[in-house]
């Protein structure tokens, strides 16, 4: 959660930005960003809107997954930014990545306190709803996507940005504003505004359109004074139906995504940062498309402005983009586990890494996921904040912390999505840099740039890959396109330290034979020619040594 400065108080009409570029576009012949599947090496650095990382500069990665961010009520002029740093990041080759928080919103933000009521988020009894939770000092909300105004507002700040150069816009918690917050325990009761509801009725009209009026009575519970009418604006809640009374008079005004309450399946449960494919309730449905809307009218703007493309992400799984970056962080709704904590993305045991878990079968599931919803584009993970997933990470032993990513963001690689290594947060955490990891990042990851192309577009192999160790995860990965496959193997074996396997098998059913077999890794300099024998698209071939990560290129 990135700290707040500066104050600019924006109105309710249609905002025009002009500014004059601070550069060239960064890469791409025809003034278009990199294509996003062409990265490799992901960073994690967030600035707020007027600072910098030098960190970025020394890990030289292909791009960071948000350079900056407008999380505070600074970023709404384009004095608020420091855009000449882009130059500083396209003379290193890197793409710059704009940001900002899609859903939380200030006082200081509007010009008045009535503009900043119309733009925030309602119980379902109509009151805003606050979020004291984040910690400011002063109130904050959750702004409301399904009002155009609020729209307007979001791609006000995005113009700003891409007027400034950036190559493309990462859009953070998009649809946070039907949490509840800490107010309601997060049990959904938020986004109840006109708006909202408004909409609903429009969902409900589209869905069921041979409804007669005792169909609305019996299947939901309406009441005479309170039905659908398909002779009356949706939009007019003092004559149509009133979601907001319905609720109060069910008694689920406190509760409204209650079990109990009959319109609760169609109006949907939303899932913090995620947009699922087979999801069709009105808060997906609407979501979905008022996120559509911004993403092509900023596609549009920077098409037309600037004359090339920019790249779209967000922070989840999302459809319409060009790279999605997952936060880790705990009680994801990922993996259900019995404590409903979810997903251990950084395990630890002690206050001792954990090596011994594999992150597999997870990293699987996100993979599987994002292909459903937003098609063959990257997926980065990033241990986010601020949360005990990241100040476990923090308070581990240096070497731990770079065992970490020699095992888990290894193991992320070695099942076609990628790792962002982590530089800084925007809450005064220790950087990389206070922690002494920047050595280990360049260097480390100076392998995944020399053999870029092995980890570009890949798929999961339907073949298994058996290792003849225990604790050792395999998994084969078949390019798209070129077809070339590769086995990865990701040591487990970890007290403190990684235990190192030697002289093992490994067998895959291939069902044709390579021509040869080279065996590279992060952990030693030179490529090895391990010995193979192959028949009928029975590969069989010995690892000499296993310390965190092999890949056998086939």
């Amino acid at each position: 959660m990135p700290r707040r400065s500066g104050v600019r108080r924006w109105s309710a009409g249609i905002v025009a930005v002009a500014l004059v570029a601070s550069g060239p576009p960064a890469v791409g012949a025809a003034g278009s960003p990199s294509r996003a599947g062409d990265f490799v090496v992901y960073g994690f650095s967030q600035s707020d809107v007027r600072e910098e990382d030098p960190q970025v500069y020394e890990l030289d990665p292909d791009t960071t997954i948000r350079a900056i961010g407008k999380w505070s009520t600074a970023g709404d002029e384009a004095a608020d930014y420091d855009f000449a740093q882009i130059d500083r990041y396209h003379a290193k080759g890197i793409t710059f990545m704009g940001s900002g928080t899609a859903s939380v919103i200030f006082p200081e933000d509007f010009a008045t306190a009535e503009i900043f009521d119309d733009m925030s988020t309602r119980d379902a009894d109509g009151d805003p709803v606050p979020h004291d939770e984040f910690g400011f000092p002063e109130p904050a909300r959750r702004g409301n996507l399904f009002n155009p105004k609020y729209r307007e507002y979001l791609l006000s700040w995005a113009r700003i940005q891409v007027d400034g150069g950036v190559d493309g816009l990462n859009f953070d918690e998009i649809n946070a504003g039907f949490s509840g917050g800490s107010k309601y325990g997060f049990n959904g009761n938020e986004g109840f505004d006109d708006y909202a509801i408004a909409d609903f009725n429009r969902y409900l009209l589209a869905k069921y359109p041979a409804f007669t009026a005792a169909d609305w009575k019996s299947r939901f519970g309406m009441t005479d004074g309170n039905i659908l009418r398909r002779d009356v604006p949706p939009g007019d809640l003092t004559a149509n139906f009133n979601y907001r009374d319905h609720l109060r008079a069910g008694g689920w005004n406190r509760d409204p995504v209650n079990a109990a309450n009959p319109l609760a399946p169609e109006w949907g449960r939303v899932v913090a940062n995620r947009m699922y494919a087979e999801d069709t309730s009105f808060t997906a449905t609407y979501i979905r498309r008022y996120w559509k809307e911004i993403v092509d009218e900023m596609r549009a703007y920077a098409r037309r402005t600037r004359h090339r493309g920019i790249l779209i992400s967000s922070n989840g799984l999302w459809p319409y983009v060009d790279v999605n970056s997952v936060g880790m962080y705990p009680w994801n709704p990922d993996e259900q586990t019995p404590d409903f904590r979810g997903a251990d993305y950084v395990p630890v045991d002690g206050g001792h890494l954990d090596g011994a878990k594999s992150l597999q079968s997870q990293y699987r599931y996100l993979k599987e996921q994002n292909a459903r919803i937003a098609g063959q584009v990257p997926v980065v993970v990033f241990i986010d904040w601020p949360n005990d997933m990241m100040t476990d990470y923090l308070n581990l032993p240096l070497r731990e912390k770079q065992d970490y990513w020699r095992i888990f963001g290894a193991e992320a690689y070695a099942n076609g999505i990628f790792p962002a290594f982590h530089l800084k947060d925007t809450v005064g955490s220790p950087t990389a840099t206070d922690l002494g990891m920047m050595d280990f990042f360049t260097t480390y990851t100076r392998f995944y740039k020399d053999h870029r192309a092995i980890f570009k577009d890949n798929e999961i192999g339907a073949q298994p890959v058996r290792a003849g160790a225990a604790g050792v995860a395999a998994s084969l990965l078949v390019q798209r396109g070129t077809g070339k496959r590769s086995i990865h193997l990701v040591n487990h074996n970890y007290d403190q330290g990684i235990v190192p396997q030697t002289g093992f098998s490994v067998q895959a059913d291939l069902g044709s034979c390579p021509r040869r077999v080279s065996l590279i890794s992060p952990d030693f300099p030179q490529a090895k020619s391990p010995a193979f024998s192959c028949r009928h698209g029975k590969l069989t071939l010995t690892v000499d040594r296993l310390d965190h990560y092999d890949i056998i290129q086939l």
